[in-house]
Order: C-alpha cells, then sequence, then structure tokens
C-alpha cells in the first residue's frame, strides 16, 4: 500500500509541476531560463539524502550496462525524447493531463524494450551496489548550494521558487523510496522487472497520481484524443526511449535518481548524452515543449 501511494504522489507531482526535461532543456535554450534545468540536479540531491539514510541500514543495488552501451543508450533516449516533445516524466504528465496521444509513447517504449528482452537483445549488465560518494553531511551542502543558486535565478518570483523547491523535494522523495522498496523499477522498464505484476501496479498508480492531479484542479480532466500524426509521432518517440532504456537499461527517470544520486560513471555519462542530445536538437530544430502548469 504504501508502494502505491508513494507512485500515485509521485504521477500527481509530475502533472502538476510540468515536470520534464525536454521543457526544461526548451526554456534554457529559447528564453533563457536555467530554473527548470538546475532544478533537476536538486531533485537528485533529494534522492541521495534518501539512500543516505537507508544506508544507516543496508542498501539495494543497481544494474548498468557497460559504458558504450550505457552511453549509446543515452544519446538514443534523448533523441526519442525529443521526438516524442517530453521525457518519461513529461509524458506522464501530459497523459494525466488528459493528452492521449501519449499513450502512444508508452505503447512504443513499452512494446521495442519487451521485444528487445524476449529476443535476448538487452546487453548484459553489471550489478553495482548503491554505495555513495559523497557522506550525507557534503550532499546536503550541495542541496543548499543549488537551492540558493536556482533562488537567485528566481528572485523575481518568489511563488514559484517555492513551488518547484516542493516539487523537487517531492519527486526526489518518492522516487528514490519506491526504488528502496521495488529495486530495479523504473518508469521505462516498469514491466521488465522481477515480480513484473507489482512493478506494473506501481506505474498504473503513478498514472493515476497523474490524471487525479489534473481532476482535482479543474473538476475533471479535459480528454484530448489524438491524431493520426500526433500518434505516430509519440510512437515513433516512445519506440526510440525504449530502445535506449533497454541499453541503458532505465530512462532519464533511472538515471537521475539513480545513478546520479549514488555516483555511477556509466550513468552519468548517459545523463550527460542524453542532455546533449536534446539541446542539440532544440537549438538546430526548435522545440513546441512548454510548461502546462
Amino acid at each position: 500500500m504504501l508502494l502505491l501511494s508513494l507512485a500515485f504522489s509521485l504521477g500527481f507531482v509530475l502533472n502538476r509541476s510540468s515536470t520534464c526535461a525536454v521543457i526544461a532543456m526548451t526554456e534554457l535554450l529559447q528564453e533563457r531560463k536555467p530554473a527548470r534545468f538546475v532544478a533537476f540536479f536538486e531533485c537528485t540531491l533529494w534522492g541521495a539524502l534518501i539512500y543516505a539514510a537507508w544506508q544507516l541500514t543496508s542498501g539495494p543495488q543497481a544494474h548498468w550496462a557497460t559504458l558504450a552501451y550505457a552511453a549509446t543508450g543515452g544519446v538514443i533516449f534523448g533523441v526519442g525524447a525529443f521526438v516524442n516533445g517530453a521525457c518519461a516524466f513529461g509524458s506522464v504528465g501530459h497523459l494525466g493531463n488528459g493528452d492521449t496521444q501519449f499513450g502512444f509513447t508508452f505503447l512504443g517504449m513499452y512494446a521495442v524494450s519487451t521485444v528487445a528482452s524476449l529476443a535476448n537483445l538487452l546487453p548484459a549488465v553489471m550489478t553495482s551496489s548503491m554505495s555513495l560518494q559523497l557522506a550525507a553531511p557534503v550532499t546536503l551542502l550541495m542541496l543548499v548550494g543549488i537551492a540558493v543558486l536556482r533562488f537567485a535565478i528566481q528572485r523575481n518570483n518568489v511563488a514559484s521558487y517555492l513551488k518547484m523547491t516542493c516539487t523537487m523535494l517531492a519527486v526526489g522523495v518518492a522516487y528514490a523510496t519506491i526504488v528502496l522498496l521495488k529495486p530495479g523499477w523504473s518508469i521505462a522498464l516498469s514491466h521488465a522487472q522481477s515480480l513484473p505484476w507489482a512493478s506494473i501496479a506501481v506505474t498504473a498508480a503513478m498514472f493515476a497520481g497523474s490524471i487525479g492531479s489534473r481532476w482535482l484542479e479543474r473538476g475533471r480532466s479535459r480528454i484530448k484524443w489524438p491524431g493520426l500524426r500526433g500518434a505516430l509521432r509519440r510512437l515513433a518517440g516512445g519506440a526510440l526511449m525504449g530502445g535506449g532504456a533497454a541499453l541503458i537499461p532505465g530512462g532519464n527517470d533511472t538515471l537521475l535518481l539513480v545513478g546520479l544520486p549514488t555516483g555511477v560513471q556509466e550513468a552519468a555519462l548517459a545523463y550527460l548524452l542524453f542532455a546533449v542530445s536534446i539541446a542539440i536538437l532544440v537549438r538546430t530544430i526548435g522545440s513546441p515543449a512548454r510548461a502546462w502548469s
């Protein structure tokens, strides 16, 4: 029950806050607004604090592909997120917002990763214990530093600053706790874990939280039915994201809130290339992605 409650809360916040790496990069490059991009690292540090507290007893393990596979997966996932118009987090938020096109994102994502798993095409992964590279006091100091930096950026809009602070806290704590209780869970690979039905139930609760967030705000969620062009774009983007997730393994959610907080070099490189891929495409092609809340 705790797992489902945490997943519901995660989906609720993702919808209410427009949490999305593609939106963050678009705001950074097109509007010169770095606050949302910087806030993602704040989210990472909240996750790191949860893992630090957990390690007072024992910690779970994470699985990562080799550096080359993880790096390639990061690029492919980044391209897929750009094509899709949203990352894993943003797709959950859009779907809860009533934009049914993003259902095709998850259809493509899960179809590709499922086929890769059934055909035994997934790369070999290594097991690395989640041993923190930074002590909790250092992590807390870094968190304060990031928060101060973001306040300097958003000092003219304190309400937005406080909302983003609460969002990063909620996402970081909820996601990290879910991973500790259900090791290996990922938005992009929720069906491919041990005890898959438990993982699917957690993911379904997350989607329900996103839908519930919009329903509470508006009284009811307005459904936006997909057109053919939009559905095909989300399907293609989701398929690329699924391929990238199979290589890493995991999506940008796993990289941000499992790999980076625990100092895994494969995850750090994959996330860097994920972000750079989106940045290059936004800079050269442009992006219509905008925050919805």
